[in-house]
């Protein structure tokens, strides 16, 4: 039986290799990805600073929902996997580049 923990490094490494697209959500700590007939977001809200994943299936419905503490073995991928899927949502790499190319003008 699959749980949400085995989903969390398939997720990290499907990221890794740009083949999940991340998106803003109207929570700014809040990103999701559509995956086939499911949904997937992440986040750390900043008042319980906890990374939580949720998964939700093709009609909206709450599947599964995991918040991880600093002592869960999937604490640090959470994190990483959070921090990875803000970089794309926002194009953060794309919007450096933009900042050093200008500060080359300057």
């Amino acid at each position: 039986m699959a749980n949400v923990q085995e989903i969390i490094p398939k997720l990290l490494e499907r990221t890794d290799q740009g083949k999940i697209n991340w998106g803003p959500t109207a929570s700014e700590d809040t990103f999701a990805a559509v995956i086939g007939n499911w949904s997937v977001s992440v986040a750390i809200p900043r008042h319980i600073a906890m990374p939580t994943i949720r998964i939700h299936d093709g009609s909206g419905q709450l599947l599964e929902q995991l918040s991880l503490s600093r002592s869960d073995a999937n604490y640090r991928s959470l994190q990483e996997l959070h921090r990875k899927a803000k970089r794309n949502a926002l194009g953060i790499d794309r919007q450096l580049e933009g900042l050093l190319a200008e500060l080359d003008k300057v």
